[in-house]
């Protein structure tokens, strides 16, 4: 049997006849009728799973990060009880761990705050919660190259 036969018998499996409507039920509870017409038309319907969850569960990650100061959090306000289960999700949608993909973002932040703003590098570590300003500078230079005040010099020239 060649291939294209091969591909034909495969849809051919999935080809229901004389259907007059189909219902489809979803995992969140939501519901989809489809009927065909008295033309005897054929219905062609097409289910991609997981893609407008995962298109969801990343809007809805981005839509509250800002305002959560953990992966815990994160993982609440994204309407997850299990971090591991959440963990798992977040790598699939992001290629990397949550506690990173934070990181990352308060990182670019702090950047564009060292870069365009005057507030002091103290200011900057207490407003993201560093423990000593000595951390996020050494944080910041191994992300960037520089030390925040180098980085500030460099960007005034």
């Amino acid at each position: 049997m060649d291939t294209e036969n091969k591909n034909i018998d495969n849809v051919r499996k999935y080809l229901l006849t004389d259907v007059e409507s189909c219902t489809f039920t979803f995992s969140d509870g939501m519901t989809s009728k489809v009927k065909s017409n008295s033309d005897k038309e054929i219905v062609l319907v097409k289910l991609i799973p997981h893609s407008t969850r995962s298109k969801s569960f990343e809007d809805k990650v981005h839509k509250n990060y800002m305002s959560t100061k953990n992966v815990t959090e994160l993982a609440e306000l994204c309407q997850y009880d299990c971090v591991r289960t959440f963990t798992r999700h977040f790598k699939k949608s992001f290629g990397q761990t949550p506690y990173q993909w934070m990181l990352d973002r308060k990182m670019e932040e702090i950047q564009s705050l060292v870069l365009n703003s005057d507030m002091s590098i103290t200011e900057i570590a207490k407003m993201y919660d560093f423990k000593s300003v000595s951390h996020l500078v050494n944080l910041y230079s191994k992300r960037f190259g520089n030390s925040p005040h180098k980085s500030r010099l460099l960007d005034a020239i």
